[in-house]
């Protein structure tokens, strides 16, 4: 690898991270606005823990079609429309006039935060296939995604409590766009690969990206985790405040000791992935780790919470790097649709961060909060065994190229 090309990797991971940080930044901040907007817009715990819902359905309609579209138009311009879709989400969340507005707005957040993410995981791909991608793929999508849902989770406490939810809404999507700005001009993908500036989409390529069975198992596999860790993210610090007493800035900062503990997770997940090379060890394991932790939340002591807090952050960083790595490594999905068979699994997991957040608001309305969280734990535990189906580590690389069907779709 020559020194321009390691240079220009790194420059663009930095341009990566800032996505990544803007994209959790808008997505978490949503809930140090809950009690405001509660109080303001009159809206229930139910209709609290929907928002969380509404984000993820746009978030999760759009991976597959974000993939094709990275595919088709290429991977700087899908990249770019994601972050400035999600901004503009972002900034009209903020001048809402009701819940029904609100509710839209998080949606239209989402669907700008899918494209995103489903593009970001094969610009990284691409850049730093073969050289340490598990460990690039845990600072964008584990340290980076945890400092964008501290700064929400807690950051935005503080500057909600003097600027007022829809300030704080506003200015977070002014700074993501920002970075879309400083995307448009500087990110470009590297010049040996082909097919990043915009392709056919051709019937083989697209069987692969989407039909691919490991695709499915893990795919599958994150489905209650992932719900699980969403809604536990956004409403930990709901719970301790009002059954533990926590103040709100304590159930802030709950919050953000579950978003950091996900740096260190995703740093040595990264580099165990990266050197042990198993994939389903790295992820059932945490996975199964995570879902008994949640069990424990409602043993209802204050110091339990907190470690619990950051245990849980920690296991799921520590195996998403892994999780994300799935199409290039384990599938062996060429460059050009990597970001269609990202973006099959992160529709997947959506599903469960459709669905969980909003059964955990029904059974704890029914039942409370410990059968809550156990019911969170119960799920998360039911698809994490799915992973026990997948191939272990990579697929053997191929020893010829194969001749491609040009066939377009």
């Amino acid at each position: 690898m020559s020194e321009d090309t390691y240079a220009a990797r790194w420059s663009m991971l930095a341009l990566l991270v800032a996505g990544y940080v803007g994209l959790t930044l808008n997505w978490f901040n949503i809930a140090s606005a809950f009690t405001p907007i509660s109080e303001e817009l009159g809206a229930s715990f139910t209709q609290l823990t929907f928002l969380i819902a509404l984000f993820l359905i746009g978030y999760g309609v759009v991976h597959i079609p974000a993939g094709l579209l990275a595919t088709r138009l290429g991977l700087k311009r899908t990249l770019v429309l994601g972050i400035v879709l999600e901004s503009v989400g972002g900034i009209l969340s903020g001048v809402a006039v009701g819940y029904t507005d609100l509710a839209i707005y998080r949606v239209v957040a989402g669907i700008g935060g899918s494209i995103f993410l489903s593009v970001s995981v094969g610009a990284v791909t691409v850049w730093f296939r073969n050289h340490e991608i598990n460990l690039a793929l845990g600072i964008t999508g584990g340290a980076a995604f945890s400092v964008g849902a501290a700064l929400g989770l807690y950051g935005c406490v503080a500057f909600t409590e003097v600027a007022g939810w829809r300030t704080m809404l506003i200015v977070c999507g002014v700074l993501n766009l920002v970075v879309g700005a400083a995307a448009a001009l500087w990110f470009r993908t590297p010049p040996d690969v082909a097919g990043l500036a915009g392709a056919e989409i051709t019937r083989d390529g697209l069987s692969k990206a989407l039909w691919d069975r490991q695709l499915w198992i893990y795919g599958g596999a994150m489905i209650g985790v992932y719900g699980a860790y969403i809604t536990a993210s956004q409403l930990l610090g709901e719970y301790a405040i009002d059954e533990l007493g926590f103040s709100s800035a304590q159930g802030g900062l709950l919050g953000a000791v579950f978003a950091l503990a996900g740096i260190p997770g995703s740093l040595l997940g990264g580099y165990l992935a990266d050197r042990l090379k198993n994939y389903r060890l790295i992820m059932v394991v945490p996975f199964l780790a995570m879902s008994a932790a949640l069990c424990v939340v409602p043993v209802r002591s204050a110091a339990l919470l907190w470690s619990l807090s950051a245990l849980i952050g920690f296991l799921f960083l520590f195996s998403f790097p892994a999780w994300l790595c799935v199409p290039s490594d384990v599938s062996r999905v060429d460059p050009e649709h990597i970001g269609t068979a990202v973006g099959l699994m992160l529709t997947l997991a959506a599903v469960g961060g459709f669905v969980v957040p909003v059964v955990f608001g029904e059974v704890v309305t029914a039942a409370g909060y410990g059968a809550g969280w156990v019911t969170l734990g119960a799920v998360s535990v039911l698809t994490a065994l799915i992973g026990l189906l997948g191939r272990p580590g990579p697929a053997p690389a191929p020893t010829a190229v194969p001749a491609r069907t040009t066939e377009a779709v």
